[in-house]
């Protein structure tokens, strides 16, 4: 009979995760359902590409009499949200964020789970390795994986924030971890160095505040009182996991860690990227889903520069001034009036 420890053991072994538990299939609670979908209201209102990954399904959905959930992960650790000075003699540079360009992880991600279930299949066990509609930090929380942090990310004594979570559902019923009984307790950093106080309800985000909100996911205008507070972000913010204690001593995940001109480029040429390049460049990217496109990318572009406080940009600036697009055309107004006052 399969027991927790030799899935434990095979995963270690022969998928290279550093962090694995298993929770009870058990339905996601009322609760739990409320919170997600309510999110996920925001994010369809802002961004209708969402509706197509919308709704949350229980193990049972996926995998008749589903017993156990496994949950596995890896080091995500790619570096500090920003560059350091020294390194942007060429020009200002952004931050997008090495998960979300990067499909090796994901690639890597899906290559565990299906050996993991080509290991189940050969033990006579069904399994599934759901992608959407199944909240994952519920199920790694249930599975000791980690605690709710105050920033409503998984917090693992080994990883801190940064772990790659996957996980897969199966009907072999396996003995279940037991979660971790902890807190952030008196700690508030990751709550005072939101730009944005999105967390100011503690362990609750409020999704349409947080900058990745706002980069990523809202189909507009970014509000005038939030651009000052995005920065050079392009895409991502990673303030609360930056500054997480946990995260002090997270080892460099040098692996799968893409070249520092990806995940910090060089904003000035990209303000103007053409339609080719940014197929080319981000179209088959998570990055690029999530965006949306090539305007929301140079709108983001254009208020990073205004906050670089680099007049080198203002040429670019001009002629981004000048497109077709309103909304790439307002944001780089903007940005040349800052710069020029």
């Amino acid at each position: 009979m399969l027991d927790s420890q030799k899935v434990k053991d095979f995963l270690y072994e022969e998928c290279a995760a550093e962090v694995v538990g298993i929770a009870p299939a058990n339905p996601f609670s009322e609760e739990h359902k409320k919170r997600v979908l309510a999110s996920q209201d925001i994010l369809k209102s802002a961004n209708p590409m969402m509706s197509a990954a919308s709704g949350i399904y229980d193990p049972q959905d996926f995998v008749d009499n589903a017993q156990s959930v496994i949950v596995f992960g890896r080091n995500s650790f790619f570096g500090p949200e920003f560059m350091s000075d020294s390194n942007k003699s060429d020009g200002p540079r952004g931050t997008i964020g090495n998960f979300y360009l990067n499909e090796r992880i994901l690639n890597r991600a899906i290559e565990q789970a299906s050996k993991l279930q080509d290991f189940l299949n050969a033990e006579g066990y069904n399994s599934d390795s759901p992608f959407q509609g199944f909240p994952q930090k519920i199920k790694a929380v249930e599975a000791g994986i980690g605690f709710y942090g105050k920033n409503t990310l998984v917090l693992n004594e080994k990883l801190g924030t940064w772990t790659s979570i996957s996980t897969v559902i199966t009907d072999a019923p396996l003995e279940p971890d037991k979660p971790m009984e902890r807190d952030c307790g008196n700690c508030r950093k990751c709550v005072e160095a939101c730009p944005t106080g999105a967390l100011t309800n503690e362990y609750t985000l409020q999704v349409d505040k947080c900058l990745i909100y706002y980069l990523c996911h809202l189909k507009g205008e970014i509000p005038l009182e939030v651009r000052d507070k995005i920065g050079v972000r392009i895409g991502t913010c990673l303030v609360c996991s930056d500054i997480c204690p946990y995260n002090r001593k997270i080892t460099l995940n040098t692996q799968d860690r893409l070249p520092d001109e990806e995940i910090y480029p060089y904003l000035i040429p990209l303000l103007n990227i053409s339609q080719e390049e940014y197929d080319k460049k981000y179209g088959d990217k998570m990055f690029g889903l999530i965006i949306g496109g090539r305007r929301y990318l140079r709108r983001n572009i254009a208020v990073a520069l205004g906050n670089a406080n680099d007049k080198s940009a203002l040429p670019a600036l001009e002629i981004a001034a000048k497109d077709e697009d309103e909304l790439v055309r307002s944001h780089a107004q903007w940005a040349i009036d800052k710069l020029s006052s």
